[in-house]
């Protein structure tokens, strides 16, 4: 292979890595984006949200393009195979972590014509946790930690944590005073959203230790034990919403 073949797919793969780097903090950005329109019950940003979703889609069209494109004229094998497959699959996953944070979005204007709903202090913990899981799961694909990308794929039980905690209060609250219903359950709704994302993350956790071992995760993720990367937001789950 000569050298102008090899510096032409090293510039490929650069590409591409530098698209799915920056799919990766708009998704980011899109989820607290999301959160934060909750919280300050802001539907201008909500609307923000559901706008920038276009600029996921077409960043997820490009690194496509661009997958095939190296598939075609480069003919990677081994490693660098792996990491251009690897890439169409994390682009595909963000796409959606991108599309369900544009539903969040959506639910908030629908909610925030209630009175507060009690749970929306779980959901803004959730939705960090779930950021928090998003980023760290392209920090394991871009740095090829595969500790750190087994940190997510375990992590993922926080996220089922607080989901199960936002239905109780929701659905408890509505029991007590039904007259918000309607906000309530596009609440558990966003709250749905939120743990569907998470288990995208543990997706693109996955397809980052592919990369690097040719394997996907097979541990199962445990049902009870917490790690110390997720633990710290539960702490102060004990404050009245």
């Amino acid at each position: 292979m000569s050298d102008h073949i090899v510096s032409s797919f090293a510039e490929d793969m650069q590409g591409l890595r530098t698209e799915l780097f920056r799919m990766g903090h708009l998704v980011v950005d899109q989820i607290d984006s999301s959160v934060k329109a909750l919280k300050s019950r802001d539907d201008q940003l909500a609307n923000r949200v559901r706008l920038n979703d276009k600029q996921v889609d077409a960043i997820n069209d490009d690194i496509e393009e661009r997958v095939m494109s190296i598939l075609a004229l480069r003919h990677p094998y081994a490693v660098d195979l792996r990491e251009t497959i690897a890439a169409l699959k994390v682009a595909r996953e963000l796409e959606r972590i991108g599309d369900l944070a544009k539903n969040c979005a959506m639910r908030v204007g629908v909610i925030i014509k209630d009175d507060k709903i009690k749970g929306t202090k779980k959901v803004v913990k959730m939705g960090k946790q779930v950021s928090a899981n998003v980023a760290m799961a392209m920090k394991a694909y871009e740095d090829r930690d595969t500790d750190l990308a087994l940190d997510v794929w375990f992590g993922d039980e926080a996220i089922d944590d607080y989901c199960n905690a936002v239905f109780e209060t929701v659905m408890t609250g509505m029991m007590a005073d039904n007259s918000n219903i309607n906000g309530c359950t596009q609440m558990t709704f966003f709250a749905k959203n939120l743990e569907r994302m998470g288990d995208h993350a543990t997706r693109i956790a996955s397809a980052s230790h592919y990369v690097v071992t040719a394997e996907s995760i097979r541990e199962k993720r445990p049902k009870s034990d917490r790690t110390s990367t997720t633990r710290y937001l539960l702490e102060d789950d004990d404050e009245e919403d």
